[in-house]
């Protein structure tokens, strides 16, 4: 497997097999601007046409996965074509249109390539780096890793764990821990302490070893479960995008009862 920057400073592309996509902002806890979450779906949609990989391993460099959405981006108004603030809140985007949306077009792309997605988690996992862990086929997370959901993840959530449950981690967005996540159904396992990185190699192996033996195998195999658990993916997507705008305008419009 070759190691070598690609596509984007801030990202770390390992080439193989098993290829490796590490976020390298680690002073941000590897939060996600326009401009990475752009690079990302370039290379993810790289890696999906290639069919010499049968893994993708999202990972995220220094002591986090993803701290989510960069919420600091534009205070300066320095974003192309993005003057203003956090691009993620524009109130001239429209909600219908996804495509001005890297963290939501992210999600809907690693369901729709053909090779497995292994998240590994560790530090901070929340908001957009939550969602990109509800939408890889596997997550192994350390221990100690604090999850947050901060954004309704609506168009997931409850395929994994019910109405019930769903409800009262969305309303209550506390952190939760690897082990916590992994007795809910949200990551595949925990890892031993220290052990992170080379379980998700492990299995990352093992994985590829499959694919390489059942060409094309891990595309369908997706495609159905897709087509049984999220078969309007992409309009319950735009749902949650709605409900996230509409907790902005709530926010800003707190409701104030008039008396007669």
């Amino acid at each position: 497997m070759s190691s070598k920057p690609r596509e984007h400073r801030e990202l770390i592309v390992e080439d193989g097999p098993v290829t490796r996509l590490t976020i390298n902002r680690p002073e941000r806890h590897n939060a996600i601007n326009t401009e990475v979450g752009d690079a990302m779906i370039e290379v993810i949609n790289r890696v999906g046409r290639d069919p010499a990989v049968q893994v993708l391993v999202l990972a995220g460099e220094g002591r986090s996965f993803c701290s989510g959405d960069d919420v600091s981006e534009g205070g300066d108004g320095s974003i192309p074509d993005y003057p203003w603030k956090n691009p993620y809140h524009a109130p001239h985007i429209a909600a219908f249109n996804l495509e001005r949306h890297p963290y939501f077009r992210l999600q809907s792309l690693l369901r729709r390539i053909p090779q497995l997605v292994i998240a590994q988690v560790q530090g901070y996992c929340m908001g957009s780096g939550f969602d990109l862990m509800l939408a890889s086929d596997y997550a192994i997370a350390d221990p100690d890793a604090k999850l947050r959901m901060v954004i309704p993840a609506t168009a997931f959530l409850p395929k994994y764990m019910g109405l019930k449950q769903a409800t009262r981690l969305i309303l209550d967005d506390r952190f939760i821990s690897g082990t916590e996540a992994a007795e809910l159904g949200l990551v595949t396992s925990v890892a031993e302490p220290g052990k992170l990185r080379e379980e998700v190699d492990e299995l990352a192996n093992r994985l590829a070893a499959m694919g390489q033996e059942r060409h094309g195998y891990f595309g369908v195999l997706k495609e159905s479960i897709n087509r049984s658990l999220w078969p309007h993916l992409d309009d319950d997507l735009r749902m949650q995008l709605i409900t996230h705008r509409m907790s902005d305008l709530y926010r800003q419009h707190p409701y104030e009862p008039t008396l007669d």
